[in-house]
């Protein structure tokens, strides 16, 4: 887990700045999205269902253990999702799950190829990105299957639903969701253009990232 850690009145504020953020950015809509902080090794804190990010306060925060789940009703049916995630990524200090545009129609695309060497700032932030296949949202399935998923990569694309992204902190998994919106646009943009793009080779995205080094992006 990462030795950064708040206090519950800081967990608070984080979670209601980015949400209104979020909200700002469009990366969610209607009372859509769901973003959490972890607090410990054993708990977070989580947005309210049925509030748009938009809307939070500080009565809308629920704090959930990673075993047992939330002490409230009141929070997000995809905390589920969230307890998943934590429990099989002790580095994750922070979720966000959002239904930005055009990463929803790539989660809706038949075809799901994903090309993270287009730009330096896709090969640095999403590096490698899961598809969940769909199960229904706030679903024991579902969080068992992006639990599974998330071993693999910070950056879940979910079929026919969203995108799921977790890191070191909120403005992490914040930028990591802005970051695949931006590729997934010039995605769809391109192909409505009946334009090819061309992926940086391999060997210079490896070269990149060894330039980057240990931590750091672009």
């Amino acid at each position: 887990m990462n030795k950064k850690s708040y206090g519950v009145n800081k967990i608070k504020a984080l979670l209601q700045k980015h949400s209104k953020r979020a909200f700002g950015l469009g990366l969610v809509w209607g009372t859509s999205g769901n973003m959490s902080i972890r607090a410990d090794a054993y708990s977070f804190y989580i947005t309210a269902t049925d509030k748009g990010l938009g809307d939070i306060t500080a009565k809308d925060l629920v704090r959930c253990t990673i075993d047992k789940g939330p002490v409230s009703a009141k929070a997000s049916m995809e905390w589920r999702l969230h307890s998943g995630i934590y429990r099989n990524r002790r580095d994750a200090c922070a979720v966000f799950h959002s239904q930005p545009k055009y990463s929803t129609l790539i989660a809706c695309a038949r075809d799901k190829k994903i090309k993270t060497g287009l730009i330096p700032e896709t090969i640095a932030y999403l590096k490698k990105i899961e598809v969940v296949p769909y199960r229904h949202a706030g679903s024991i399935e579902l969080a068992k299957k992006c639990a599974e998923a998330a071993r693999k990569a910070d950056v879940l694309l979910l079929e026919n639903h969203g995108v799921v992204t977790f890191g070191p902190s909120i403005e992490d998994a914040v930028n990591k969701t802005l970051t695949f919106e931006f590729l997934s646009r010039l995605m769809v943009l391109s192909k409505a253009a009946d334009m090819e793009l061309k992926e940086i080779p391999h060997s210079q995205a490896r070269e990149f990232l060894k330039q980057l080094g240990a931590g750091k992006r672009a």
